[in-house]
């Protein structure tokens, strides 16, 4: 490269490093149901007799979003929330298929996908700021199955068509994956499918252990995707809709596709530098950590102190995982802004979650507006969630009750737990 080149490319960095915000939003699980219905009984999933679903939900049942739910979610985004770099959605658009009178159909989903991405396309001007979603276990009919070349992969990326994605490669017609360069030379976004790993995907054909398997493939793109990145100098952002595992602990993927995941997310924790996701609608906070030589995930759980002080002091955290709550009112709906490290200083690599916003609506008391529900600086009392990072929060919750107690009011939103693990 030219000398002439090399200034040209600095200046084109310097410049984009200075435009950008360091924020963005992330958004998961919204479940519009168009069959809502206000007044209806929230026992018949508000959708017929007479009852107390309000215009914007049913806190704390098993009725999805209304429409007027997810129009005030997107409102409250346009009017303060709008100046990000780029917003992060976990998927599930879609309704639950629960209500036996009113089975969902494929063009149910299929509606309910495109009203979800018009919403994203009012707020956000997509030359400038990328929508970067993931396939839910919703997002497809019937829920939680696919298929290796499933054509309902054709159909998604139809549907996404507006956010002007990287899906045009075969990867994504193979298994509905892909990746995204959010920051050009500096953060890539790993869009996965994490039904190739669901142990519930009844059209699998076999664990990750299996040669030739949806699932062991899915794992092969990933390390290849993992090690372009590294060579690059990316970092990477892992995205997906089902984490490894419950808020419960217990694994959602089939076992080696559980210990192939988390393997890859220990082994490239010089690039990886977060993983989100969604799914169970609960806050909470993890991070890959080896231990004993193996790669897990260590949660700290709502219904226990934290976790033993042996495993933390014999631990090394890795990296952070971040389970953002939901927009269905099974808590009270949640909308998180994160902060990253834009320059990257030798400590914090460009990409470190340096803080985040979660802001609520709280209808368990009736409130028709987003606040601020917490801080996590402000909770955790450290400036930067990196594996480290998490270590010191899991070790504060350990010794002080307060803030194990705040964090344990944040797992539900400041909402009552029904303590099931949703889906």
């Amino acid at each position: 490269m030219s000398a002439i080149l090399r200034t040209a490319l600095l200046l084109w960095t310097i410049n984009l490093v200075a435009a950008l915000t360091g924020k963005f939003v992330h958004l998961t699980d919204i479940h519009l149901d168009m069959a809502y219905v206000e007044g209806s009984d929230p026992k018949m999933l508000c959708h017929d007799g007479n009852g107390n679903a309000g215009p914007l939900g049913a806190v704390g049942t098993k009725c999805d979003s209304s429409p007027a739910l997810v129009e005030k979610t997107f409102a409250f985004i346009k009017e303060n929330l709008k100046d990000v770099d780029f917003v992060i959605y976990t998927g599930d658009s879609a309704r639950h298929d629960r209500d036996d009178n009113l089975p969902r159909s494929e063009d149910n989903v299929i509606a309910e996908q495109k009203t979800v991405v018009n919403h994203f396309t009012k707020v956000f001007d997509i030359s400038t700021t990328k929508v970067l979603p993931v396939i839910g276990n919703n997002d497809v009919h019937p829920h939680n199955s696919c298929e290796d070349t499933d054509k309902q992969f054709k159909t998604i990326e139809s549907i996404w068509e507006p956010f002007g994605l990287n899906t045009t490669k075969a990867h994504f017609e193979k298994g509905g994956y892909f990746y995204e360069d959010v920051v050009p030379g500096k953060i890539r976004t790993i869009h996965t499918n994490t039904l190739m790993f669901f142990k519930h995907n009844k059209k699998s054909n076999g664990d990750c252990d299996k040669e030739g398997s949806m699932g062991s493939a899915h794992l092969k793109w990933m390390k290849d995707v993992l090690e372009e990145s590294q060579a690059q100098g990316y970092k990477v952002y892992i995205l997906a809709h089902i984490p490894p595992t419950s808020k419960k602990g217990k694994a959602y993927y089939t076992k080696a596709c559980t210990d192939g995941y988390l393997d890859l997310l220990g082994t490239y924790k010089d690039t990886i530098i977060a993983h989100f996701a969604g799914h169970f609608n609960n806050d909470i906070l993890s991070a890959v950590v080896k231990d004993g030589g193996k790669y897990k995930q260590m949660s700290a759980l709502k219904k226990k102190k934290t976790i033993e002080r042996k495993s933390l002091k014999s631990s090394e955290f890795i990296t952070p995982l971040f389970n953002t709550p939901s927009i269905i009112p099974t808590f009270n709906p949640s909308i998180r802004v994160f902060h990253y490290e834009v320059k990257g200083t030798k400590e914090y690599p460009v990409g470190t979650i340096r803080d985040w916003e979660q802001y609520y609506l709280d209808l368990s008391s009736g409130s028709e507006n987003f606040a601020l529900e917490y801080r996590a600086s402000d909770v955790f009392q450290v400036d930067a969630f990196d594996g480290e990072g998490v270590k010191k929060a899991f070790s504060l919750m350990m010794d002080n009750q307060k803030v194990h107690q705040q964090y344990m009011d944040h797992v539900t939103v400041n909402t009552d737990d029904n303590d099931s693990d949703d889906d």
